[in-house]
């Protein structure tokens, strides 16, 4: 049998809540996990036992900027709504909105023939961190911004699709 190799370029994310993040985004890390094996002391050695939890690390992603800054708007207004809502008529409407305060974030990695293979979702994730928009007049060729968020969630599952 032989298999391609994993394309780092083909993938598609879907995120309800975000449509122009979505079709926007650069780059997502597949977020790692670990277990802390727990351990029992002991006069001649340590004696470590089974791990019971996974820690997932937090879902990262990059996204152009668009001109009308749509994009990072939902973000922000997302972060805002959560955090530090101007009005409690804000926060109540986020509370209040379909997705809620949180939502699920699909990505689906793409085979070698462009379909999709594998999803991992991201269940009950919300934005923790949203970075600046670097604006630089002295580039010489016109590189669109792009910004990085960050996501919690409470739990990472994955399928094959094909």
């Amino acid at each position: 049998m032989i298999t391609n190799y994993l394309s780092p370029i083909s993938f598609k994310i879907v995120i309800e809540r975000l449509p122009a993040v979505e079709f926007f985004t650069q780059r997502v890390n597949i977020p790692g996990l670990s277990m802390n094996a727990p351990q029992q002391l002991s006069p001649i050695h340590n004696i470590y036992q089974t791990p019971d939890r996974i820690e997932y690390s937090d879902l990262d992603l990059s996204f152009i900027v668009d001109e009308n800054m749509d994009n990072y708007y939902e973000i922000l207004a997302w972060m805002e709504g959560m955090g530090n809502p101007e009005t409690s008529k804000q926060r109540s409407d986020l509370i209040a909105s379909k997705e809620g305060m949180r939502s699920d974030i699909t990505v689906i990695i793409e085979n070698s023939a462009r379909n999709g293979n594998i999803a991992f979702t991201f269940t009950e994730a919300f934005p923790t961190a949203l970075s600046g928009i670097a604006l630089d007049a002295t580039n010489s060729d016109v590189v669109p911004p792009e910004v990085n968020v960050t996501f919690r969630y409470t739990n990472m599952t994955w399928k094959k699709i094909s």
